[in-house]
């Protein structure tokens, strides 16, 4: 049980309580018992002193009468009382010895006055109350003398037991009592604050689990009482807590996304004027420095075909990045129609035959089964013509360039290899970017800009279409796939 837990401070509690309360009542034991203990006495004696009184003066007065109310008195509240007539003698006397009790009366009523250690407690008209002290015997008595309208006399003792023997021996009974109460009590309290304090615990619990954001942890009691309530209110706090923290984060999250977005966009936008910038300086210098030969006239007609072919590769770029802008921003409009795949491809590689031919590339298609797709056909032929191209453009001299579709499952694989160098594999990734080259100089031969495969990742990219290349043995080979028609 640790010190600090409220189990340990309800049992410290209880057990100053317990022992606070003994120790109060064996103080005020020791202090207020004996006036108590004697006025209680008094008041005993003063009522049984009125009582034989009313019996010795009633009109039907008989000894008889007298003596039965003695031996009462004597028998219920152990007082010793002796009845006086009118010549000093006893008529009856329940005292063994009560000649010297009779001899006290004598004197008092004389005016000789009490003899031994006597204490006058209460005195008046018809009675006195004296407190005796007898050194002979050990004994303290309360002792009344008093003279009735007949002349006769009543004299009534009663004993007070040791006082402060009694007081040891009650003060020993009730802490007695009290240790043992104390060792029951602790117990009871103990088990008992069990009960109350576990659901503060599983309380304290739903609390620290709150504060580390675990959510799993519910208050599971039933009781009613104001814990049961705080336990359900804290049960219903949780569960808004974990939705409000759930949505604060997915709001967090998409917040990220468009920061990262917009972050992307400036380094794109960076990029792209950058880059547009660059592949636009050489043309446009090209031409420049043609336009200013012809100005000076040391030009011909090669200088123009110069100029021609410089400006038909800007036109060509500004076309692309066009393309490429209304397909990244969802400005293209979308004409959707049944393709049947084989005969598309074959149309679009027999329109590139005579390409291939003059750098002396083999051609070989391998169609597969006759099967249609969904597909806007400006887009496609857009995707395939840059594989072809590409193909071309790069394929060795006496190469082979094989195109291949492949159905299985529901969609459909369209493959272009060529023969030739591999990709370097740092390159792999970064082909699709925009402007990006991998061979800066073979690329210019042949007017290529780097934005042909960033249109065919934006398009792809749109319909959620697979893609992308290999290095295979002799050569490299681009690949993407199309979801086939459902029939």
């Amino acid at each position: 049980m640790k010190f600090h837990s409220l189990k340990f401070k309800l049992t410290l509690i209880m057990a100053a309580l317990v022992t606070s309360v003994v120790a109060l009542i064996c103080v005020c034991n020791t202090i207020f018992f004996e006036k108590y203990y004697i006025d209680n006495r008094l008041k005993l004696l003063r009522s049984s002193y009125e009582d034989l009184k009313s019996v010795r003066l009633d009109e039907d007065y008989t000894v008889d009468n007298v003596i039965n109310k003695i031996v009462e008195i004597n028998s219920v509240h152990n007082i010793h009382t002796i009845l006086i007539d009118t010549n000093w003698n006893g008529v009856y006397g329940s005292h063994s010895n009560y000649q010297e009790m009779i001899n006290k009366y004598r004197d008092m009523v004389l005016g000789f006055g009490l003899k031994g250690n006597v204490e006058v407690i209460q005195e008046n008209d018809e009675y006195t109350i004296i407190k005796n002290m007898n050194d002979k015997r050990d004994f303290t008595y309360l002792e009344i003398y008093g003279t009735l309208e007949d002349g006769s006399g009543i004299l009534m003792q009663i004993t007070l037991d040791s006082i402060e023997e009694n007081v040891s021996i009650f003060n020993a009974f009730v802490l007695t009592l009290g240790g043992l109460f104390l060792i029951i009590s602790i117990i009871v309290v103990y088990f008992i604050a069990e009960v109350f304090t576990k659901p503060i615990k599983e309380l304290s619990n739903l609390a620290e689990g709150m504060a580390t954001m675990d959510f799993g942890i519910k208050y599971s009691g039933k009781d009613k009482s104001e814990i049961g309530r705080l336990g359900r209110s804290m049960n219903l706090m949780s569960d808004e807590l974990e939705k409000n923290i759930s949505e604060l984060r997915e709001a967090n999250i998409e917040l990220q996304k468009d920061i990262e977005i917009k972050e992307q966009n400036e380094i794109m936008r960076r990029e792209f004027l950058s880059n547009v910038s660059h592949e636009l300086k050489t043309p446009l210098a090209i031409i420049q420095g043609y336009a200013e030969g012809l100005k000076e006239g040391v030009g011909d007609e090669y200088y123009c075909d110069v100029i021609i072919d410089e400006t038909a590769k800007m036109n060509i770029m500004v076309k692309k990045l066009l393309t490429l802008n209304q397909i990244e921003f969802g400005n293209e409009p979308l004409n959707l129609e049944q393709i049947e795949i084989n005969e598309f491809i074959a149309s679009i590689i027999k329109a590139n035959k005579i390409r291939a031919e003059q750098k002396n590339v083999a051609l070989e298609f391998i169609p597969c089964e006759h099967c249609f797709v969904w597909f806007d056909s400006m887009q496609l032929e857009e995707v395939f013509i840059n594989y072809l191209s590409n193909a071309i453009n790069h394929c060795e001299e006496n190469g082979l360039i094989r195109v291949a579709i492949c159905s299985y499952d529901e969609k459909i694989k369209v493959s272009v290899f060529n023969t030739g160098k591999n990709i370097p594999e740092d390159d792999l990734d970064r082909i699709w970017e925009k402007f990006y080259k991998v061979d800066k100089a073979r690329t210019r031969e042949y007017g290529g800009n780097g934005i042909g495969l960033s249109i065919v990742k934006a398009v792809l990219d749109k319909y959620n279409c697979q893609y992308g290349v290999l290095n295979v043995p002799d050569g490299v080979e681009f690949w993407f796939e199309i979801e086939k028609q459902k029939n």
